[in-house]
């Protein structure tokens, strides 16, 4: 399920450049307030499977017709922006979450400085067909980690390092694992990446400003990925890679080749 909204700034126009997680919690907010229940199990459970948990749930960066940039500071100066907020279609969640965005007001910011915008406008797009090759662009940063658990060391890694389709491959398997509560079929294929552009590193700040502020490199770029048409609906509706629900590995799709 995927929705695209157009929201028009009601109050200030400045937020902080790495506004990704402070929107994050405002969507969380939105969902609390549609149904509790649902959104805190989305936020503390999500879909499990063999301690591995995945939310299914995505989000664009704001899409911002003109703005100009001040340190760390984004000023907002167009009336309107959009925002793309996508979930693993689910039938039970359609109605309500369709529903709790309309007319509704969105606080983000940070406590040097936020906005509030109003959604004017809720489009539901129609869940595309996917078939075994597809082209995507990102409309906020793939995040993928290698991760040393002997050490706890963490690589953040490029698309054009070897490791990095492996891994995407692996998350998403273990999303389909977690989603369906099956094992994939064992004669699906190791999912292949093309890169179309040069990948443009992202680097987004979680909780700035506190002890457990982090930050994470993603990537921006278009792609061609060959894969299971479940695996790529599974990307593009909840996400690709990691960390999908703070705003990571949302994407459009450009193309769908027919092989």
């Amino acid at each position: 399920m995927r929705l695209n909204l157009t929201l028009q700034l009601v109050t200030g126009n400045t937020l902080p450049c790495n506004y990704m997680y402070e929107l994050s919690s405002c969507l969380y907010r939105v969902l609390n307030e549609g149904n509790t229940e649902f959104a805190t199990w989305l936020h503390d459970t999500g879909f499990c499977k063999e301690k591995k948990a995945f939310k299914l749930f995505t989000f664009s960066h704001l899409h911002i017709p003109r703005f100009q940039i001040e340190e760390d500071r984004i000023h907002l100066l167009a009336d309107y922006v959009q925002l793309t907020v996508s979930f693993f279609p689910i039938k039970a969640i359609e109605s309500f979450v369709l529903g709790i965005f309309r007319n509704r007001r969105l606080e983000i910011g940070d406590k040097k400085s936020h906005v509030v915008f109003e959604v004017t406008a809720v489009e539901q797009e129609t869940e595309p067909t996917f078939t075994s090759c597809m082209t995507f662009k990102t409309i906020s940063p793939l995040f993928i980690e290698e991760q040393f658990p002997d050490s706890n060391r963490t690589i953040h890694l490029s698309p054009s390092d070897p490791k990095f389709i492996e891994l995407l491959h692996l998350n998403l398997l273990d999303k389909y694992r977690a989603f369906y509560n099956l094992e994939p079929n064992p004669s699906w294929s190791m999912s292949h990446l093309a890169i179309l552009s040069p990948p443009k590193s992202k680097t987004i700040t979680l909780k700035a400003g506190t002890p457990q502020e982090i930050r994470m490199k993603g990537y921006l770029f278009s792609f061609r990925l060959e894969s299971e048409p479940e695996l790529l609906r599974l990307g593009y509706a909840g996400g690709f890679g990691r960390l999908n629900s703070q705003g990571f590995g949302c994407v459009k799709i450009i193309e769908r080749i027919q092989k």
